[in-house]
């Protein structure tokens, strides 16, 4: 909370950033001051916010009302908030659900997502209001009230009682966030319980703990207010939903929301509950609701567990069963703190956060993995600068050292790997520890989940280069010291590390160069370590090659031109200049016109479209030198070059440019293709030589002091 009446920053959680720029509080207002319902422009009642095909049934067309006309007792909450209050509807959203089943279970965190005091009566304008975490911000997102119906019936989310509708408003702010319903189907729970919590989401798998442990685990995981699922994987796509003897779903998300122990003679018995959102189809084995078990169990027990014997989606599961059937626990923890097994502190968090947002673009930072030598140092860096050791650490977290599989792409399966590693006696050893997480941003479109394979490396830095942009050779000489391990294609992936004090970079990349997209990464540091993390910005110079002069078979055709072509000021245009140039040079180097019109805007014409004789003699020269830079990197003599390799093709004729700046250079020339032209290099070069030259003769202190860097950015735009 904010003190001494400052304002909270804003996309905090007391001071969420308001989506599409909708104000709450105003829009509210303005609504009772009208007395009228809210009706929200930027989420329509149309087809558009399903976002899926219309059903040509005219029986089935889907009309939207609010609460209200849906049932006539309807409450946004009835009595208090619980996990019997979203089932799901006829939308595979099953992960975003349980989630939320999840979230209820912590009454601080629910007041989070969903703000107190909303009513469908008092203060009542059909416009409600939640709050989101988006990749390191609180978003606010508002809706009017309006729910999509089918033959009477809401078609998605909806409580058991059918006349409470905070969920479904719920799941239609969230659907607004992501652009419509349809964006919902089909995701891992992971990535709604990191949205409702702001927290780390991360798997364990079942069989890598004994049962007693993990329900000890998952106990102290509910107490620190973590959110908990859990899912059996399905073999195949043809076995997500099939229902199994025991009556539970493969490739379903449920919720855990308690575990507790029950007495069963001399012993005691480790269960959890769980909860399927369909709101029914239950579990049928021991412990669950139509068992033996609590037919015998003591009526006190039932009562201080508070068994509902009920067909509502809810049911208890022993440990044991529980590890025997299920294969994956999803678990999102606020803080840092709550990833260590069998912590079960509840102290003030010691973790600092940094937080970054980038992008990988087509033919510029969109590197791909390390089996892609020749581009993968063009992937974004971050500079990570650990100071300050924590405590003594003994279990140090093992590296897995494989080279073979560490840059290879998860196959959807967790392998349980034995270490047969000499247990040597380890001496005590202080590090600093580090939390790194890598998402990636806005990857629901058009009703369609499309993850990339992402995965991070992270590498000491030794003196000699920090702070300096770490070229290909650094990366091809240089191994990881830490790594997120295999890609794989969700939103999010995490590892902690522990590494000595000292300079890092971390590069995030996709598994294949050229995949652009969006990421957010966020860096957690234990201790009062700095965190000089920022992106690497190398300064943009210009130290012009000298050309070569011309050769006398060449210097003969320019003076012949001139004589053929040229009018009484004895000049050139741009047609003429082209066709000039284009006699020199192979077809494969040819220029078009717009390049030649380039060409001689970038000269001192004093005005006009036009070259003299020695100006011509000069550029003709300069497009030979930069001919034979550009072969250089023209590896298959095809004419073109990979855009990742334009930086050193610039640095070769001169030209150092800021990461940055080379990545606008290739959205501009490259225009995301898979290659650059001869044409498109010149015309690159000829732009960046004006600017350089307009930099230089800059009178304007102001101009100077903000840097070469942001004039070329402003610039390069136009």
């Amino acid at each position: 909370m904010a003190s001494d009446g400052a304002a909270a920053p804003l996309g905090s959680i007391d001071n969420p950033a308001k989506f599409q720029n909708q104000d709450f509080d105003a829009l509210l207002q303005e609504c009772l001051k009208d007395k009228k319902l809210f009706a929200d422009p930027t989420f329509p009642a149309e087809q558009k916010s399903i976002g899926m095909p219309k059903d040509p049934n005219p029986a089935k067309e889907i009309k939207w009302k609010r609460p209200k006309e849906i049932s006539a007792d309807a409450l946004f909450v009835e009595d208090t908030i619980g996990t019997t209050d979203i089932c799901q509807g006829q939308l595979g959203d099953c992960w975003l659900l349980a989630a939320l089943s999840a979230l209820t279970v912590h009454s601080k965190l629910f007041a989070k997502v969903v703000p107190p005091n909303q009513s469908l009566s008092d203060s009542y304008a059909g416009i409600f209001h939640f709050r989101f975490w988006q990749y390191g911000e609180w978003v606010e997102v508002v809706v009017d009230d309006r729910l999509p119906v089918r033959e009477g019936r809401l078609l998605f989310s909806y409580s058991r009682t059918r006349n409470e509708f905070w969920s479904a408003l719920v799941e239609k702010a969230y659907a607004k966030l992501v652009g419509s319903y349809g964006s919902l189907k089909g995701g891992n729970i992971s990535e709604g319980m990191e949205d409702f919590t702001g927290g780390i989401a991360y798997s364990l798998p079942v069989a890598s703990r004994t049962p007693p442990v993990l329900w000890r685990i998952l106990t102290a995981s509910l107490s620190r207010g973590s959110l908990l699922s859990c899912f059996i994987q399905a073999s195949s796509y043809a076995e997500v939903g099939k229902v199994t003897a025991d009556g539970l779903v493969k490739g379903h998300a449920y919720a855990i929301t308690d575990t507790n122990k029950v007495a069963k003679g001399p012993e005691e018995v480790l269960l959890l509950k769980l909860r399927n959102p369909w709101g029914f189809v239950e579990f049928c084995g021991s412990w669950s609701d139509k068992c033996k078990e609590w037919a015998d169990t003591e009526q006190s027990e039932k009562q201080r567990i508070k068994l509902k014997l009920e067909e509502d989606g809810e049911f208890w599961i022993s440990a044991s069963d529980f590890s025997a059937m299920f294969n994956v626990v999803e678990l999102c923890s606020v803080s840092p703190e709550s990833l260590e097994d069998g912590d079960t502190s509840t102290g003030q968090s010691t973790w600092t956060i940094s937080e970054h947002k980038g992008s990988w673009v087509s033919g510029s930072s969109a590197g791909g993995s390390r089996k892609y030598n020749k581009s993968f140092w063009k992937n974004p860096q971050f500079e990570l600068v650990l100071r300050e050791q924590d405590q003594e650490d003994e279990d140090e977290e093992e590296e897995d050292d494989n080279e073979g599989e560490e840059d290879e792409i998860d196959k959807g399966e967790e392998v349980l790997k034995e270490k047969n590693k000499a247990k040597t006696q380890k001496q005590k050893k202080k590090h600093c520890t580090v939390l790194v997480e890598l998402l990636q941003r806005n990857r629901r479109q058009n009703d369609k989940i499309n993850f990339l394979y992402i995965a991070f490396h992270v590498y000491k830095v030794p003196p000699e280069l920090q702070g300096a942009c770490l070229d290909r050779n650094f990366f091809m000489n240089t191994r990881p010291v830490g790594r997120s391990g295999t890609y794989k294609a969700q939103r999010g992936i995490w590892r902690k590390l522990r590494l000595d004090p000292g300079h890092y970079v971390i590069v995030g990349s996709t598994y294949r160069p050229n995949q652009p997209g969006e990421f957010f990464i966020r860096i957690f540091s234990k201790t009062r370590n700095t965190l000089g993390v920022q992106d690497f910005t190398c300064s943009s110079d210009y130290l012009p090659v000298m050309a070569a002069p011309l050769v006398p078979e060449d210097q003969t055709k320019v003076e012949k031109t001139f004589d053929e072509k040229a009018g009484p000021d004895d000049r050139l245009n741009a047609q003429e200049i082209m066709e000039l140039i284009n006699s020199v040079f192979d077809k494969s180097c040819h220029l078009p016109l717009e390049t030649c019109r380039q060409i001689i805007f970038g000269e001192d014409t004093e005005g006009r479209a036009t070259l003299s004789r020695e100006q011509a003699e000069i550029v003709l020269a300069d497009l030979l030198t930069l001919q034979s830079v550009f072969v250089q990197f023209d590896e298959d003599s095809s004419g073109s070059i990979s855009p990742f390799e334009l930086s050193l093709a610039l640095e070769a004729v001169g030209m150092t440019c800021d990461g940055k700046v080379v990545q606008l250079l290739s959205e501009r020339f490259v225009g995301g293709e898979p290659h650059l032209s001869f044409h498109g290099f010149v015309s690159c070069v000829s732009r960046l030589r004006k600017l350089f030259a307009l930099f230089e003769v800059e009178t304007s202190p102001e101009v100077k002091d903000r840097g070469i860097n942001s004039w070329l950015l402003r610039f390069l735009a136009l």
